[in-house]
């Protein structure tokens, strides 16, 4: 297995793959356009899993965003982190977050934050026994709307953080 930093030519297959399975959904062509840009301009730094070179899973770190809670002053935010269902329950998700926490370090990042909606219990649980246990708010966020004209969906998460 291969955790390392994403070219931008793959990020942005990753999400029109995403994109051609729900093509008229909205909320994907914005998230692609803030994950590329992000990556490029580095705000973001995404970390691809690969097992004999296909795409497993991966994580990014958001460095810089409009909430100084979570990122910004020596602080970095985990986002998108997933494993793809038939390789979950490896610790793939911890070798990623590993690869994200030592980059961290290494980029004179002090402290990691991490957001998760109350209904995602097995995620709080995987994010505590990682060490994220220092509660730092509650937010309230607003997706990209799915279509033309619709409001996005709006979720509460609760953000923890981490010094490392």
């Amino acid at each position: 297995m291969e955790i390392r930093i994403a070219k931008i030519e793959e990020i942005e297959k990753w999400w029109d793959k995403k994109i051609k399975t729900v093509p008229k959904d909205l909320s994907y062509k914005k998230w692609k356009e803030n994950f590329v840009s992000g990556n490029k301009n580095g705000e973001r730094k995404t970390f691809f899993a690969f097992d004999n070179g296909k795409y497993i899973g991966q994580g990014t770190l958001l460095l810089k965003s409009n909430n100084s809670v979570l990122t910004g002053n020596g602080k970095a935010e985990i986002l998108k982190l997933e494993i793809l269902p038939k390789y979950r329950g490896k610790g793939i998700a911890t070798k990623i977050f590993e690869k994200m926490q030592a980059y961290a370090k290494a980029n004179k990042i002090k402290t990691l934050t991490i957001g998760v909606e109350p209904c995602e219990i097995r995620n709080m649980q995987i994010y505590f026994h990682w060490g994220f246990t220092n509660f730092l708010q509650c937010i309230v966020e607003e997706y990209p709307p799915k279509a033309e004209g619709e409001k996005g969906e709006i979720i509460t998460v609760l953000c923890y953080s981490k010094n490392i």
